[in-house]
């Protein structure tokens, strides 16, 4: 299931701010038109809504370290370090602004 979350403050969280849920009304009153309800949605703590997605890139913490491998340095994927869990790949999380939907061709 889809979700839309904020952000608040709070000095006792870790990180000093925390996600909370919200809805889409919350954040399709921001926007100004309807959100795509198939997609992740967070409220900034600047009231700002952004998209969010993902996508899986190299590990930036490991890399061939194997200087007397036949292949030469760096030539072949990392291995994996503790960091990416031995797997050589990151998730990597961010958001944009969201596009307002297109105009259907049955109210042209």
């Amino acid at each position: 299931m889809r979700t839309v979350t904020r952000i608040v403050d709070d000095p006792a969280a870790k990180w000093g701010f925390r996600r909370v849920p919200a809805t889409y009304e919350e954040a399709e009153k921001i926007t100004g038109f309807r959100l795509d309800r198939r997609s992740n949605f967070l409220i900034t703590k600047g009231n700002e809504v952004e998209q969010e997605a993902q996508c899986t890139v190299e590990c930036s913490g490991c890399s061939c370290d194997c200087s007397s491998c036949s292949y030469g340095y760096n030539t072949h994927p990392a291995a994996g370090c503790q960091e990416c869990g031995y797997t050589g790949k990151r998730r990597m999380f961010f958001g944009f602004p969201p596009s307002p939907p297109k105009a259907s061709s049955a109210t042209r």
